[in-house]
């Protein structure tokens, strides 16, 4: 009997393992197929630029539907906004309307000790981690600052006039931000965002300078512009 109950006890033990590796298989194969996808559609998006020229808007959206995934695809010129590398405490904290955040961001630029020298940030990543933010608010920071701006100054957003803006062709050296994400069926999203600079090159027409992929849950953090008060990027959800 005791030997009856010992295989018994490993026959349970062997079927939970194999279930267990099973949604663990199931959810990286998920994980690859989004990743793949996000990737994908960055990569129409900026064959499209390169083909059609950049709307003279502070940011433009396109959708599309890749691996029978719907993707929601953000391109944003990295001219508009703020640079957490150049343009100091004030007006990277004045582009963000969450107010908690907000403040962290404030305090992420305050030298460690008096005398000291404000902290200068080169990846957005040591940025985020200075600011305590979460995915979601990383995502929110992604969208309304950058990091390698061309220019000295942010340069005025062009007024939306409700019609659709025009183009023009990219210049080498041309930096933007792309943001694309799958909204999954339990309502989860998933992120990949791509900071690129354009190099004119026929045979590599694009640079990656800034490459990461967030897992959000349901829910958003106001992260309307100040300035404008741009709906969030939830107002534009896909649901596939």
């Amino acid at each position: 009997m005791a030997l009856g109950f010992g295989l018994m006890s490993l026959a349970s033990a062997i079927v939970g393992l194999v279930v267990v590796s099973d949604e663990q298989a199931k959810h990286d194969v998920r994980q690859f197929v989004d990743a793949t996808t996000l990737e994908s559609a960055i990569e129409a998006g900026l064959f499209g630029l390169e083909k059609d020229g950049v709307p003279q808007a502070g940011e433009w959206f396109e959708q599309q539907r890749i691996n029978g995934l719907e993707v929601r695809l953000l391109f944003a010129s990295t001219e508009h906004k703020p640079d957490i590398g150049k343009d100091g405490a004030a007006p990277v904290a004045a582009a963000l309307s969450d107010a908690g955040l907000r403040q962290r961001v404030s305090a992420a630029f305050v030298p460690g000790k008096p005398g000291d020298q404000p902290p200068v940030f080169t990846r957005f990543s040591d940025f985020v981690a200075a600011a305590g933010a979460d995915a979601a608010e990383e995502d929110c920071l992604r969208r309304r600052l950058t990091l390698g701006r061309v220019g000295g100054q942010p340069t005025p957003i062009p007024p939306d006039t409700g019609l659709i803006p025009p183009r023009q062709p990219l210049t080498a050296g041309d930096v933007i931000d792309v943001r694309a994400e799958i909204v999954e069926p339990d309502g989860e999203r998933s992120v990949l965002w791509r900071r690129v600079r354009f190099t004119g090159r026929p045979e590599r027409p694009w640079l990656t300078h800034d490459w990461r992929q967030l897992h959000l849950g349901r829910s958003d953090i106001d992260c309307a512009q100040m300035a404008t008060a741009a709906p969030s990027f939830s107002d534009f959800r896909l649901s596939h």
